[in-house]
């Protein structure tokens, strides 16, 4: 993809334009989305979010299904945005349970690094997010993504889900 087509891509995510990104495939829509690295990503936030962690929460998502999900959802990168989806990750995993729910916002709005704490309005939209999550058909898209999503427009998965954007 040239760099004019990523810049109005990363464009269009983090503005209100997602009739715009309707077209893209899943798979393009993550080749030009850049979150943050693997190396980026604190401890804590590793800790309980990541599949590969010991200690990691229902919900728990790889960063490349987590940037997948910003697509999907047309979600910025913003602390609110980033609550929604993580909120919307945990409300699909039929793991989750009220206990997990508190664990997370805790850590979220009092032990998180700065960059990705909570904010108190925050926690609004990861109940939005967890309850769009949890009255999805397809459940535990936090554990596997189906397999023909990447070569599938972003209009196709969200009418899959039922998900009006």
């Amino acid at each position: 993809f040239s760099l004019d087509f990523q810049l109005e891509f990363k464009a269009m995510l983090l503005t209100e334009s997602s009739k715009k990104l309707d077209n893209y495939t899943l798979a393009a829509a993550y080749e030009n989305l850049q979150g943050d690295p693997p190396q980026a990503i604190p401890f804590l936030v590793w800790l309980l979010e990541n599949p590969d962690s010991p200690c990691s929460l229902p919900g728990h998502i790889s960063l490349a299904n987590h940037d997948r999900l910003h697509s999907i959802l047309d979600r910025g990168f913003c602390s609110e945005s980033e609550a929604y989806i993580v909120g919307f990750s945990m409300g699909t995993d039929v793991r989750t349970n009220w206990l997990h729910i508190i664990i997370l916002k805790i850590a979220a709005l009092f032990f998180y690094p700065a960059k990705y704490r909570f904010k108190h309005n925050d926690v609004d939209a990861f109940d939005r997010g967890f309850q769009l999550g949890k009255s999805l058909k397809i459940k535990n898209l936090n554990r596997e993504m189906p397999s023909d999503w990447d070569s599938k427009t972003l209009r196709q998965i969200r009418a899959e889900l039922s998900l009006e954007i």
